[in-house]
């Protein structure tokens, strides 16, 4: 497999805490193995199977701009029409608009063969998806768009029985690129067969820059995060350890967005990263501290 189980060495004293460190395993082919786990698909495209409600981040798009992997028709055609191991999407998340990220044609024909399908997704992809031919004016009620301004409380939003957490946090290369870019963070909490929370995080193409967690802190502060997914720079970060746990007040990160040729600081780290279809990890529940 192409990437890495468990954490950089900075995290050595969470997992004395309870922090898992367990591999990461691979789902057999066309199939999600577990009841909670996230599942990768491709590039930043993630499905996260929570408390029996299915949802699907970033999981469709058109360009991969050279250096990302390539979306086949087959992929492509069964995420759209809802085969296997994509049937049963409750809701899809969109966190911005760029074309490795999202696709209108590929999202107005997804919303099209599958009625019960939500989508949550920055104002700026409703639009894109307006203005394409496939787009029909049913979609809009099951479309939520999320207008934010940097440093603005989130907004919750509920969807099959899970609390969604939508946070505008700005693009990399901010401020000198992208900064009209609206680059959403999704916190979605579930609750699993057993009875305990659960959460995961998919942050897109978020900036690592502290100033911006910081400016939110009482968004991350308030609630543990399972498992969250970052674009993997965050990896390259000084002291990217604390910046998973204390920061982002995550358990577990898995690193996506992965170009095609693995950054040789990325394949030398511990490290965990999605690059290739069916990459997977369970989430699991956080231990309670003992009293």
């Amino acid at each position: 497999m192409a990437y890495r189980a468990g954490l950089a060495a900075a995290l050595g004293a969470l997992a004395l805490a309870g922090c898992s460190a367990a591999p990461a395993s691979e789902a057999p082919a066309g199939e999600s193995s577990r009841v909670d786990a996230v599942t990768s698909i491709l590039n930043a495209g993630v499905s996260a199977n929570m408390g029996g409600a299915k949802f699907l981040f970033d999981p469709l798009y058109d360009n991969h701009f050279g250096s990302l992997a390539e979306m086949d028709e087959p992929l492509i055609e069964a995420i759209i029409n809802g085969s296997a191991p994509y049937d049963n999407v409750d809701a899809v998340f969109v966190s911005h608009a760029h074309g490795d990220h999202f696709s209108a044609e590929y999202l107005n024909r997804m919303m099209a063969a599958q009625p019960g399908v939500q989508l949550i997704a920055p104002a700026q992809a409703e639009e894109a998806m307006r203005g394409h031919e496939l787009w029909q004016d049913g979609f809009a009620e099951r479309i939520t768009s999320v207008t934010l301004s940097n440093g603005e409380a989130a907004e919750r939003i509920e969807v099959a029985g899970a609390v969604v957490e939508a946070l505008r946090t700005p693009h990399a290369g901010w401020p000198e690129r992208h900064s009209e870019v609206h680059n959403i963070t999704f916190r979605v909490s579930a609750t699993n067969a057993a009875g305990a929370p659960i959460r995961v995080m998919h942050m897109g193409d978020a900036d690592p820059a502290a100033q911006h967690f910081t400016m939110n802190s009482r968004f991350f502060c308030c609630a543990r995060t399972n498992v969250v997914m970052v674009p993997f720079w965050f990896f390259q970060q000084d002291q990217a350890g604390l910046l998973i746990d204390r920061t982002l007040n995550a358990e577990r990160a898995i690193g996506v967005h992965v170009p095609v040729q693995t950054p040789a600081f990325l394949e030398g780290s511990d490290w965990t990263y999605f690059t290739k279809v069916g990459e997977e990890v369970s989430i699991t529940p956080i231990a309670k501290p003992s009293e």
